[in-house]
């Protein structure tokens, strides 16, 4: 079925998320927070704290009618990339706003590309948070549509990179990250994920993209999560759980830092990484 663009341009909602400490929790340990970040895994904690990057979860129920109005086949959607603004520091929980707006769908020739931005704010009206999801529709592309606009994404620099991070992840970890709410069963059934096209159930890009963010804020900003400003990522290559991730990050300016994620064959799982602190 070929993909519909009549809806591109086109606002829904505000949907409606509520979520409390132990959704914090579940989240914080399903990236790879231990009982040594009490911070996050530990709602008495006087320091108890929503990671930033939870900030991906908040648009979690509000993107299927837009993703739907295009008429793309879900079992060939791979995430593409990622792109998170934080306004404000996000709430220890209660609810919040969502709306989505479709800003685009684009032909990449070997599959098309779906681009939706999600606004969160409080129900008070604070701004929380930003998300632009990036949907790639394997086999999808084609169809003559417009070629996605280029990013101006700073260059890595030609030097050894300031920070060399390790990144281990968890052969459970797919399994417990989906408890924060992606219940795709390509990251779980091996039955499912060899029918469209894996060897076996992958990493969700968005626990890649948490777990480096992790090893980022206790390594270049020392554990101060509340320096983070926005953080944005393409998935290059998925992620096997249990594999061990090598994060190279370069110091681009005061306040600018870029990224590139490899696994342990050397195949970037993550480019044009960019972090902005505060």
């Amino acid at each position: 079925m070929a993909l519909s663009l009549e809806s591109v341009g086109k606002t829904w909602g505000p949907y409606e998320f509520s979520y409390n400490e132990r959704d914090l929790i579940i989240y914080a340990l399903g990236i790879g927070f231990t009982k040594d970040n009490l911070e996050y895994v530990y709602e008495g904690s006087k320091d108890f704290r929503a990671f930033p990057t939870y900030g991906v979860i908040l648009p979690s129920n509000a993107g299927a009618e837009a993703f739907l109005s295009t008429k793309a086949n879900f079992a060939m959607v791979v995430h593409g990339e990622q792109a998170l603004q934080i306004h404000n520091p996000l709430p220890k929980g209660g609810g919040v706003q969502t709306t989505t707006t479709l800003e685009g769908v684009y032909d990449k020739g070997s599959g098309a590309l779906i681009v939706m931005r999600f606004d969160t704010k409080e129900k008070g009206g604070t701004p929380v948070c930003t998300n632009w999801v990036s949907a790639f529709v394997r086999g999808a592309g084609g169809f003559g549509g417009l070629a996605q606009p280029k990013k101006d994404v700073p260059p890595i620099p030609q030097k050894s990179p300031d920070f060399l991070l390790d990144a281990q992840t968890e052969v459970n970890q797919a399994a417990l990250y989906r408890m924060s709410g992606d219940r795709n069963p390509l990251h779980i059934d091996p039955a499912i994920a060899k029918m469209v096209g894996f060897k076996e159930p992958i990493l969700h890009g968005l626990c890649t993209y948490g777990v480096v963010c992790r090893r980022f804020v206790q390594e270049v900003f020392k554990g101060e999560s509340g320096k983070m400003m926005s953080y944005s990522a393409r998935f290059s290559n998925p992620v096997i759980p249990g594999e061990k991730l090598q994060v190279k990050v370069w110091q681009a300016g005061p306040a600018l830092f870029l990224l590139e994620v490899f696994n342990g064959k050397g195949e970037a799982v993550i480019r044009n990484g960019v972090i902005e602190a505060k």
